[in-house]
């Protein structure tokens, strides 16, 4: 039975794990994720809205031993994650095992953040010489300075070295078609030497990861927008202030699927489900069955797939997003982009497997959270499963 949020401390001593757990721990815990710590001016004001915004809207207790609460998919696959500088830091490496063997997960695709060339293969070495060596999926990425002479060859070989050493795939970064620039002027996704380099990569069997563009609401204004909150906490990420809006954020969307049609001897994920606005999904799912190498991940996507009740009203999207998963079982991927921990992984396990009511999804997204709602589980089927948080992935690695 629901209890009145308002006088549930339960749900207060949840919300404060959670904030002290994203504002202080994490970033001081995990040197890759020190940049998500905000200044305490911030944190202040964002944390009375979230917590009036959560308790107004009922949050349920999460039940953190619930049935749901493991994959229950053998040799699952987080197809999206990020360990920065774990093989550097006493004690992560063998947390993550801990996690992973907890969760169920037998493998993690770690994407590298900002670490090229020589720094990126010594942490790649301590990983293919550590104790998650069978279990850490890795990929590589550049650093995107194509005007330099010969940039495309040095990267063409870069990806030969990878290769060589057992790095499976590309990490494409949204800075590609959105701040990476060639004689001044920003360098569209279209541009022959990205499509030389992913052709190469293609030829290598190595499949490219791409993050291109960001969501739809980070192209509008700060006013009325219903990621405000998240966006005053990371200002880098509002495009809209960097004279990036509407027309220019379907421009990304053109070139992309101009690009792909170009190397169709590669295959690609486009992370975050192509950052292609919901009111528009069924768009985007004709689009994953009508390109051959396009595949797409949910990672980070958990709040938007879900949103249920809001600040507003109720806007269940189980219904669309079963829809989603059904129509395009064998072209979507299951991945976290969030830092890894227990309840990260119980918490998504709830989300695809239950069909729990009034979630708050906060411990599978940066805080303070992508907006002021819940989200509501979606019950897939086993065999849904299966592909998602395994199938598809696995054929797109080679495990």
């Amino acid at each position: 039975m629901k209890t009145s949020a308002l006088n549930d401390s339960n749900i207060e001593q949840e919300i404060s794990r959670v904030e002290e757990f994203w504002a202080r721990k994490a970033p001081e815990a995990y040197p890759g994720w020190s940049w998500i710590k905000m200044p305490e001016d911030v944190m202040l004001e964002i944390d009375s809205y979230h917590r009036v915004a959560r308790l107004k809207l009922g949050a349920e207790p999460v039940d953190w031993d619930s049935e749901y609460s493991r994959l229950g998919v053998e040799g699952a696959i987080d197809g999206h994650s990020h360990l920065e500088s774990y093989p550097g830091t006493p004690g992560l490496v063998e947390e993550l095992k801990e996690i992973l063997d907890r969760a169920g997960v037998g493998y993690i695709v770690a994407l590298p953040i900002n670490k090229f060339r020589d720094e990126f293969f010594r942490e790649a070495d301590n990983w293919l010489s550590g104790p998650l060596a069978d279990r850490v999926v890795l990929f590589t990425s550049l650093d995107w300075k194509i005007d330099e002479p010969g940039f495309v060859e040095k990267a063409c070989a870069h990806l030969d070295k990878c290769r060589s050493i057992g790095i499976r795939g590309l990490k494409v970064h949204k800075n590609v078609g959105l701040s990476v620039t060639t004689k001044g002027s920003i360098a569209p996704l279209t541009d022959t030497r990205f499509k030389e380099i992913f052709s190469y990569a293609g030829e290598l069997g190595v499949p490219v990861w791409i993050h291109y563009g960001d969501p739809y609401d980070f192209f509008f204004p700060l006013e009325g927008n219903a990621r405000k909150r998240e966006l005053t906490c990371f200002p880098d990420w509002h495009w809209y202030q960097k004279n990036f809006a509407e027309k220019e954020y379907w421009k990304l969307h053109e070139h992309f699927f101009r690009m792909i049609e170009d190397v169709k001897k590669t295959n690609f994920n486009a992370a975050h489900l192509a950052n292609y606005p919901w009111d528009r999904i069924d768009e985007f799912s004709r689009l994953l069955l009508d390109y051959p190498n396009l595949y797409s991940d949910i990672s980070g996507r958990m709040a938007e797939i879900g949103k249920g009740k809001t600040l507003e009203a109720t806007e269940s999207r189980t219904e669309t997003a079963r829809r989603l998963f059904i129509r395009c079982q064998d072209k979507i991927l299951w991945g976290t982009d969030i830092l890894p921990t227990n309840k990260l992984y119980k918490l998504w396990s709830i989300f695809l497997r239950s069909d729990s009511k009034d979630l708050d999804y906060t411990w599978a997204t940066f805080y303070p959270g992508q907006g002021d709602w819940l989200v509501d589980g979606l019950g897939l089927e086993q065999e849904i499963l299966n592909k998602l948080c395994r199938d598809v992935a696995r054929g797109l690695l080679g495990l």
